[in-house]
């Protein structure tokens, strides 16, 4: 690998979900603590949506006249709590892939002098001999 490819896998693998997760964290701090608790649920929606809303392959769609507005409304609601659970655990492991590509990264600078090849050496006359 190169220094520009070790560098690129380390900000997607490492450096990106853990900034997402902190940004998110911070940004809806206010929502998911009240009295100077913090509701662990409501940090496992609020976190957990961006990461798990694309991973819910069964959508409950209201049909028919019975739903109204209530219904429909719920029904979005309980998508929405189903893609935060999913998210939260797809979040956690990513966090643990973080961890462990920093680890990584670093046996893979700490090693990068000794896998370089030895250059060819270049004729001086351009010619084959």
């Amino acid at each position: 690998m190169t220094k520009k490819e070790i560098a690129k896998d380390f900000f997607f693998k490492t450096v990106a979900p853990v900034c997402i997760a902190a940004f998110l964290f911070a940004m809806f701090k206010n929502v998911f603590t009240k009295d100077g608790v913090t509701d662990y649920f409501r940090v496992c929606l609020v976190c957990g949506i961006p990461f798990g809303i694309r991973r819910v392959y069964l959508w409950i769609i209201p049909r028919g006249s019975g739903w109204g507005f209530g219904g429909t409304l719920a029904v979005w609601a309980v998508n929405f709590i189903v893609g935060g659970l999913i998210g939260i655990v797809v979040l956690a492991w990513k966090l643990i892939l973080a961890a462990w590509y920093l680890a990584l990264t670093v046996y893979r600078i700490t090693t990068y002098s000794k896998n370089i090849p030895a250059e060819l050496p270049v004729m001086a006359s351009g010619g084959t001999e």
